[in-house]
């Protein structure tokens, strides 16, 4: 039957349908004219659909038979089987006939097994005898055995007695939605509420991949408080690739081909016989939310309006779409929008003081055109729903469940999940709760930190961290092909707000199907299209192309806390995918937290190279540890920040950044600190905020302050080294030397923490003058960071021996140790530490040499340029005598006068070592030039500063300087309180040092 026959047949089949059966044959007579082939065609599919009620398709219901034998249409079907009753068949205890179907005869039983009432579906005689039915009986069980939901009747159990088959349902008390009707329309409210009931047994129908096919008021069950239950998935069907497969089928014992449903309410797709898919179903629920409102179904070209509730005309409108295409593409959508409508329509029920009764409200309820007529309005339809009100804002988070892997693969394990969050990071409107906060949370919950996130794991994580919505993942195999699905409910309500499905043709093209559900799930959220657009790399083309590699790199993500484990999966990646632009990234940072700068340099290197290659986010951050790690431009690293930024307001890596180096080594500790606070708001469970906010106020020299901030960390911290760091300094600066011994018992035997500790501790004791003892635990150190494998940091330790020896005059050891360090180690911050110790203890030509490299090397690093290169070409003119032109040499360094420059943040004490000695220099430039005023201030400085210098022993050595300066002034009081003071700290120095006893000297004099 064509298109334009079918314009003939539809409003016969529909009139016909919808009168007695007894009124049927008159009317056919006398509305086909004499045309007998018209008459034939539309009474054989009248009887169609008298005889192809589903076997579900009359409910098991308590409070009134089901309509007998005898329909009207003059065939009789036999109520066999009055025998069972009160007979058990298996353990099913027959209890009383209900009725008979089209199908077969439905009794009423008891499960004595689980004790419950249970409905028991028989074929009935005559059809047992035609292979037709009882394939579809086949196929009706086992289709409806595959659905398991709250809004579809369940089927539990099949079986079989004397060759008959049964099926065993869930038993239900309530009525038809169509015999609901015919006591007239619904309410509004009670519309809404069943339609959504409805979506959402459509959707899980269709997630399963099955298209029910015969949906209308007969097949959907109304219980108690108005509990839907959709019903008859005898007509059911897969949903199937094939390209041709039409919905047509052969009746019994006529030969003929009669398309399956029910003809009022088939879409026109699947009226005119041509394949149908799930959004066949979204048509007739269209008709059924009409015949809810309006008590019948909607004659040929007549229109209502809806002036109480304008969304629900466009949902009705939408689902009547003529086109496929142009109609709800997911039973999810329809059920949101729903949820939506009600919604605003209690709303706007408690607002109202005078609402209007219902049946005026009804009156004006729809506007829509009747099956297969183009809507007047569709455009406007399209309209309002790509204008709909976004499902989620920018105030909105996720949590990203793992995907649900059925294919049997595990390379798909985290992996996907991985890639999902590299394509949902992206965008600058999403936001989805971090792998920390995650894992503060399963640990809440009494699950290890590498629980499977699985939907119902992801579920209370949304709650527990006030999150929005939960996306669940999945990926199947459909014979060589797999299907992806992506699927959002708002964990509060329960509402699906969105479900995407796509199909991969190969292994091969699983990441780029992801990077296409992502970017469609992105724009169906709520986010702008032209943002998607701007923001939406795919994986193959901005991470990586290789599931394997992804794997590996998903593998190191989880494990960026035990570099040791990180960085083999890294390179594993990197195996196999060269280019890989953001895990060559990620090593960097890796081998940077080791202190291994010069292997970072080479990864980071790497990674900028190929940041073509990287996502406009995972650019932000190869620029970002480019510029820090590798040309040590800190101002440029702070405009990519801010950029960074600006790009992504919902993203704490930036400003979390913004507040360690890019801050720490310009010396700006508020907006360290400011940054750290944004980054905090941002992700309250990201660490390194919380360090930087500690950080700053140690730098600032307020212990009390850091205190606070550290307390407000507790529960996001843990033993880390930068952790006993921090605390080991905030004792020192509150001179708590109990509290600074506790640190160093609580880092005793851990790797990694116990070496910076031992490196502190040696710097304290040095500035002391206590040097025995300070080269001893500086040994240990070295030793231990050697031993694991960290030679930057053991060659730091190392000289920063090297430098303080210079410092109290021992210039042959400082220089052979500085020497034995550079020919090992030549990274950019071991490089001028030793030069350092070699201009000090006087090799001025070496030490000159190797600043002319820094200098040649890096052009564009901070430290370089405004610490160590003034540094290094003022000592060497000082040593030359020459203290005005030093001064000169020093004007860079008053740019970042209290910075920590890259020797003390990345050393191995982790802001302890090598800040202000461009200031120390300077003062006794002015010194020798017995500009004893400017001396003073400059040697002062460094005392108001200790939170930058903490316990380098140029500390020591500028009280030392301090009390000369104040004594060329002539203050003499003054002068004495700065020896007493230098010489309280020297009270337990080595008795061979020369300095204490200089000191001693000259405070005598002064008596």
């Amino acid at each position: 039957m064509n298109a334009d026959r079918w314009k003939h047949v539809e409003p016969l089949l529909q009139t016909a349908l919808d009168l007695p059966p007894g009124e049927r044959e008159e009317f056919l007579k006398r509305r086909c004219g004499g045309d007998e082939q018209l008459e034939h065609e539309v009474r054989s599919l009248v009887a169609a659909h008298d005889r192809a009620g589903s076997f579900l398709g009359n409910p098991p219901i308590d409070w009134a038979p089901l309509p007998l034998a005898g329909d009207g249409s003059g065939d009789q079907l036999p109520a066999s089987g009055d025998s069972l009753i009160g007979r058990t068949l298996s353990h099913y205890y027959i209890v009383e006939q209900l009725g008979v179907g089209g199908m077969g005869v439905l009794y009423k039983a008891k499960d004595t097994r689980l004790g419950r009432p249970v409905a028991l579906k028989f074929v009935s005689d005559e059809l047992s005898r035609e292979p037709e039915a009882l394939d579809r009986f086949a196929r009706e069980a086992r289709i409806a055995s595959a659905l398991n939901h709250p809004n579809i009747c369940t089927l539990h159990d099949i079986g079989e007695h004397d060759g008959r088959s049964f099926i065993v349902m869930e038993y239900l008390e309530g009525t038809t939605l169509k015999d609901r009707l015919a006591a007239g329309p619904l309410s509004l409210n009670a519309a809404l509420d069943m339609g959504t009931q409805v979506a959402t047994a459509l959707d899980a129908a269709h997630t399963a991949g099955i298209i029910h096919r015969d949906i209308k008021p007969e097949n959907i069950f109304v219980g108690p408080r108005d509990h839907v239950k959709v019903l008859d998935f005898g007509l059911a069907k897969m949903r199937t690739t094939a390209k041709h497969q039409a919905d047509v089928t052969t009746m019994a014992g006529t030969g003929q081909n009669v398309v399956m449903g029910t003809a009022a309410y088939m879409a026109p797709e699947q009226a005119r016989g041509e394949v149908v898919d799930h959004r066949a179903d979204i048509w007739s629920v269209g008709l059924v939310l009409y015949e809810m409102v309006k008590g019948t179904r909607p004659p040929q070209a007549v229109r209502l309006r809806v002036e109480a509730s304008p969304e629900l005309e466009r949902i009705v409108s939408k689902c009547l779409e003529s086109e496929p295409e142009l109609r709800y593409q997911h039973a999810s959508e329809m059920r949101a929008d729903l949820q939506r409508a009600k919604r605003d329509t209690d709303s706007m029920a408690t607002a109202s003081a005078a609402p209007r009764p219902a049946a005026r409200t009804l009156r004006r309820a729809l506007s829509l055109a009747a099956a297969g007529v183009a809507l007047a309005a569709s455009g406007i339809g399209g309209y309002l729903y790509l204008h709909r009100p976004p499902k989620l804002t920018d105030k909105d988070t996720i949590v990203l469940a793992d995907f649900a892997n059925t294919t049997g693969d595990t390379v798909f394990d985290d992996t996907l999940r991985q890639g999902l969050a590299v394509q949902f990071e992206q965008s600058p409107f999403l936001s989805a709760v971090s792998d920390e906060r995650v894992r503060k949370a399963l640990q809440l919950m009494g699950l290890p930190a590498t629980a499977r996130l699985t939907a119902d794991v992801a579920h209370d994580i949304c709650i527990r961290t006030g999150s929005t919505a939960v996306v669940n993942g999945s990926i199947a195999s459909l014979g060589n092909q797999y299907v992806l699905g992506l699927r959002a409910e708002h964990c509060g309500t329960g509402d699906l707000l969105d479900l995407e499905q796509l199909q991969a043709a190969r292994k091969e093209d699983v990441l780029k199907v992801l990077s296409q559900l992502a970017t469609t799930f992105r724009t169906r959220v709520g986010e702008s299209l032209a943002t998607v657009q701007k923001h939406s790399r795919p994986l193959e083309e901005g991470t990586t192309s290789s599931l394997d590699a992804l794997k590996a790199y998903s593998a190191a993500m989880t494990s960026v806390i035990d570099p040791k484990t990180a960085i083999p999966l890294l390179k594993r990646a990197l195996d196999i995918d060269p280019n890989f632009a953001t895990a060559h990234a990620l090593l960097g940072l890796q081998y940077s937290g080791l202190g291994e700068s010069r292997l970072g340099e080479e990864s980071t290197s790497k990674a900028y190279q190929l940041r073509d290659h990287a996502t406009d986010r995972e650019r932000f951050l190869i620029m970002t540890i480019y510029d820090r790690q590798v040309t040590g431009n800190l101002e440029k690293e702070a405009e990519t920040l801010r950029l960074w930024a600006q790009t992504y307001p919902r993203d704490a890596n930036a400003p979390g950044l913004m507040g360690g180096f890019a801050t720490a080594g310009t010396g700006q500790y508020d907006l360290m600190i400011a940054m750290g606070r944004e980054a905090m708001a941002i992700n309250p469970d990201l660490l390194p905020p919380y360090l930087n906010v500690v950080n700053g106020y140690i730098s600032l020299g307020r212990p009390q302050d850091a205190e606070q901030a550290f307390q407000q960390a507790i529960g996001h911290v843990s033993a880390t080294a930068d952790v006993v760091t921090l605390l080991y300094q905030i004792a020192f600066l509150k001179g708590d030397a109990a509290g600074m011994e506790h640190q160093a018992a609580l880092a005793k035997g851990k790797p990694g923490v116990e070496d910076r500790i031992l490196h502190l501790q040696a710097l304290v004791l040095a500035r002391a003058g206590r040097l025995g003892a300070a080269r001893q635990s500086a040994r240990h150190a070295i030793d231990l960071a050697s031993a694991a494998g960290r030679r930057e940091r053991a060659a730091v330790a190392e000289t920063a021996v090297s430098v303080w020896e210079a410092l109290y005059g021992n210039a042959a050891a400082a220089t052979r140790s500085a020497m034995q360090v550079f020919e090992v180690e030549n990274g950019r911050h071991v490089t001028y530490a030793a030069a350092l110790a070699l201009a000090l203890g006087g090799e001025r030509s070496r030490s000159q040499a190797i600043t002319d490299d820094l200098d040649r090397r890096f052009p564009e690093d901070t430290s370089v340029r405004f610490v160590y290169v003034p540094t290094l070409r003022a000592l060497s003119a000082l040593s030359a005598n020459e203290p005005s032109r030093a001064i000169e040499l020093l004007r860079p360094a008053a740019t970042y006068e209290f910075a920590q420059p890259g020797i003390s943040f990345y050393g191995a004490g982790g802001g302890s070592f090598g800040a202000m000695y461009a200031t120390y220099l300077r003062g006794e430039a002015y010194l020798a030039l017995h500009k004893a005023t400017e001396a003073t201030a400059e040697f002062q400085k460094i005392l108001d500063h200790p939170g930058v210098v903490l316990g380098d022993p140029i500390g020591a050595l500028a009280r030392l300087q301090l009390a000369r300066a104040l004594t060329m002034s002539g203050d003499a009081r003054k002068a004495k309180a700065a020896y007493q003071d230098l010489l309280a700290l020297w009270k337990d120095a080595d008795p061979d040092l020369a300095l204490p006893k200089q000191a001693k000297a000259e405070l005598a004099a002064l008596r």
